[in-house]
Parts: structure tokens; sequence; C-alpha cells
């Protein structure tokens, strides 16, 4: 689904743009139509996000940070349907700050919000003060171009800084805050998780302050062109955000896109450096004379900046060749760990439970019959002439049988088992969660049965049967010593009367 949205977002974008390049704003169809465009690509963008929001109220921080970012792009649409009414009334904007430039304020405002509100959640995985310095660098150098190239000619032109000035300096400080805000915590958390939602957001406020930026100089410096022009993009802005709501999966591990972990890195430490040397270069073209001095200077700056990014970056490295080694190091623990806690419960030749698990196990199933009113089944299990395998064909076929017999009870005994390798050729099985003594009869009859189809060394098949003694808790026996010694009982009775056959306890009680 996401890849048809994907289409329709950019089929719309492109329609609205061919509408405004071909067509205009310049005429009352012009401007509707243009208006409908935003609407239509608005009312788009909610429908994603509303969508991802329903697929995450269980997800408390993730509702909300969708609703705020719902909030957001529903400015952007009360706003163009101000703009609209107005048209179509024949109204004038002659205010310097109407209600319809507060309510497309709101939507940087809401954004911004909708940013620190992420923040705070993802604190712990983001070192706020390494943050919060690298976005201070950036602000400063935003800020004091903003002001050298905005605000200074404004103050050329009119010898005093109006409120009406303040009010459009909102866009470009108010993006410049989120951009680079979003370009520290993308590179920050993208390899944690939704590394590619964060990507379209950092793409489409992008395309934000390039909207904005523009507005600002078009209405300040009074070129030849409608701001109109700019709505592509700023519906770019809200759907693309959109898509990215839309594409937010809660179990998402990696960004997706083809960038080695150690650029990445590199990106992002050299944002707030790379914007300092913007300030630096803007500031030497301004105010210093090119002689051998500047041009050292030039030099230096640059290549110390260099230094100090290469610094980080050495250490980053052995800090992340020391994390690989204790992760290789752990996994390694944890494989032994498992394997010795594998041979310490389990059997070396078939991996059943051992006599020291299935002691657990059965005290537990135990446990639970008392607890639920129920019955446990037990069936001791002795191979018929085993010995004579051993003796005629070798230790190897006597393993491999082994090996047969467990691959064949697992398959055709009932879930509600536990089959455990008591040495040599003896087996215990557990059948719980028993309602009817008829139960216990049937099992122990079709362990029997497994055992007539014969086992096979090659094509010579093997004469093995199976004596079975089966004893029930708690009709035989309360405790698990007891049960197991019955079980035993009855499994040489069977071998007594003959071998191949299952005995029940109680019967043989009955009988003495």
């Amino acid at each position: 689904m996401y890849q048809n949205w994907l289409g329709v977002v950019v089929f719309w974008l492109l329609l609205h743009i061919g509408w405004v390049a071909y067509v205009g704003t310049d005429t009352v169809i012009g401007q509707v139509v243009n208006s409908l465009f935003t609407i239509g690509g608005v009312s788009v963008s909610l429908y994603l996000i509303w969508q991802a929001r329903r697929r995450q109220m269980r997800r408390p921080f993730t509702s909300r940070l969708f609703l705020l970012l719902l909030f957001a792009n529903t400015m952007l649409g009360l706003g163009e349907c101000g703009q609209l009414v107005y048209f179509l009334q024949e109204r004038t904007r002659t205010e310097p700050f109407d209600w319809i430039d507060l309510i497309f304020s709101l939507q940087i405002v809401i954004y911004i919000v909708a940013f620190g509100y992420f923040l705070q959640n993802r604190r712990r995985e983001v070192n706020l003060r390494v943050f919060l310095f690298d976005e201070f660098i950036i602000l400063v150098v935003a800020g004091s171009l903003s002001w050298h190239y905005l605000v200074t000619p404004y103050f050329e032109a009119n010898a005093m800084l109006t409120f009406e000035t303040i009010l459009w300096l909102r866009y470009p400080l108010g993006d410049l805050l989120l951009l680079g805000g979003m370009i520290v915590l993308f590179f920050g958390l993208m390899k944690r998780g939704n590394g590619s939602s964060l990507l379209l957001i950092l793409i489409a406020f992008h395309f934000q302050l390039l909207a904005d930026l523009l507005y600002v100089v078009l209405e300040r410096f009074d070129y030849p062109f409608p701001s109109s022009w700019l709505d592509p993009l700023w519906l770019a802005t809200v759907m693309i955000v959109g898509l990215a709501a839309y594409r937010f999966d809660a179990e998402e591990s990696f960004v997706n896109i083809d960038i080695t972990r150690r650029w990445i890195d590199v990106l992002r430490l050299i944002t707030p450096y790379l914007f300092l040397l913007i300030l630096f270069v803007t500031m030497a073209r301004q105010t210093i004379s090119w002689n051998g001095l500047t041009i050292g200077l030039m030099i230096a700056i640059p290549l110390l900046i260099s230094r100090q990014i290469r610094i980080v970056v050495d250490n980053q490295r052995l800090r992340e060749n020391l994390e690989a080694k204790v992760e290789e190091r752990t996994e390694a623990l944890a494989s032994a760990m498992e394997e010795m806690r594998q041979m310490a419960y389990h059997d070396a030749l078939t991996g059943l439970p051992n006599r020291y698990l299935f002691a657990r196990l059965f005290q537990d199933a135990l446990y639970r019959a008392e607890a639920n009113d129920r019955q446990v089944g037990l069936f001791f299990i002795d191979i018929d002439h085993f010995k004579q395998v051993n003796d005629t064909y070798g230790h190897h076929v006597g393993d491999q049988l082994i090996i047969d017999v467990t691959i064949r009870l697992q398959k055709k005994l009932p879930p509600h088992t536990v089959i455990s390798r008591q040495g040599g050729d003896e087996f215990v099985v557990l059948l719980f969660d028993v309602e009817q003594e008829s139960e216990v009869v049937q099992c122990g009859e079709h362990l029997v049965s497994l055992f007539r189809k014969p086992f096979h060394h090659g094509i010579i098949p093997l004469p093995v049967t199976a004596s079975i003694g089966g004893t029930i808790y708690p009709a035989h026996a309360a405790s698990r010593a007891d049960l197991i010694e019955f079980a035993d009982l009855a499994m040489y009775e069977a071998k007594r009367r003959g071998k191949n056959q299952f005995y029940l306890y109680e019967s043989m009680v009955t009988n003495i």
C-alpha cells in the first residue's frame, strides 16, 4: 500500500506543478484550481496520518506524535481555505499579520512542538548535550545569515526594525530550527529504527525551508513572481510528512539506504562544522581584505575543522571496534552458556530431555494436575532385543536405532507429551492433562504399535519391539519417585509376560 500512496503523492504533486507552470494563478480559474490542488493534497496527507495513527493506537507516544502532525498539516489546509474564501469574495489582505498568517504560522509552531515531543521521548537514545550543542551551532549560523541578508537590507531601506519584519523572520528561523534539529537527530537515530520515516520528514522540511525562504524573499524584495507559485513546495511538505507517518513501522530496525555506517557517522559529525564553515567564509568575504594572512587563515580554519572531525571519527571508530569485540565475546559467551545448558539438561545423542530436566518437567506436571484436578500418565519404555542389535551390527547401528526411535516417537505422539531418554535403550514418556484412565491405556497401546513397524539398517529390518509399563497419578501413587518405580515394575512385568506389550500397574496390583 505504501508504494501505491507514494505514486499518488508524486502524481498529485506533478499535476500541481504542471498547472502552476502552464496555466498559472493570474486568472480566477487558475487561482481556484491551485487552491483546490493544495486542499486536496492536504486531505490526502491527513488521511495517511489518520490511518497511521489508527495502526498505532496501542502506542501512546506514537499516537500523540501523529496527532500533532495531523494538527500541523491541517493548518495549511485551513489557511488555504481562508485564502480561497478571500479570493472568491474579492477581498484583499491588507494587514501585515492577519488570521490567515496566524494559521500558517501555527503549522511551524506545531511542527516544532511535535519535534520537541519526539526528542523528549527519545532522550535516552540521544546524547542531549551533544545534540543541543550541535543544534545551537546551526541556529547561530542560520540566525546570523538571516540577520545579515534579510534584516540588514530592511534596515537600510526603512531605518528601523518593525513588528512586521519580525513576523517575516518567523518562517526561516522556525524552519531552520526544525531542519537543523532533524539533520542531527536523523543521523543520530537512523540506525536504531524507522530511519526511512525520519529521512522522509527530513526531505519534507527541506521543502518547507526552501518555500518559506523564497516566500520571504519574494514578499520583501518585490520580485515579479506571485507567491502562489510556491504552493507545490508547501504541499510537498505536508504530503511527504503524511507518507512518513504512513511508512512508519514500529518494528523497523534499520534505514534502507545504500550508505555505509562510517559515512553516515561522518556526515552527522560534519553537519554543524559545515554550518560554521559557511558562516566563516561569508564573514571573510564581507569583512576581510585578501592578503597572505587572510589566505593562510582561510586554509588553516578548514584544516583545523577537518582535524577535529578526524579525531572524533577515530575515537568513534575505536569505540565501535571495542563495542564489536564486546558484542562478539558476549555472543560467544551466550553460545557457550547455551551449549552448556543443552549438555546439562539434554541427552547428547537424541537431544531429548535427560533424567535431570525430565524430573523438573515431571514435578511441574504433577503440580498442574493437582491444581486442575487432572491426571498424569507415565510410561517406561524398554526396547526389546536391543543388545542383540548392538552385538550383531555394532554400536553405531544401535545409536542410529535410538535416534530413529526418538524421531518416530516425536512424530507420532500427541502434543501433550514429554519424551525423555533415561540412558541406554530406556525411554520415559509423560502424558499430562489426562481426564480419564482410558486415555492412558490408549496411549500405551499406541506406543506398542509404533514399534511393530520395523526399523531398518539399510535394507535389513531390525528385530526390535518394546515392553512398556505405565502408571497413573494420583491413582497409583502421589509422589514422583513412586510413580517411576511402579512404572519400572510394570515394564518388567510386560517383559515377563512375553515382551512387545503394554502393562498398566493397576492391573498388576489387581492380579497380586
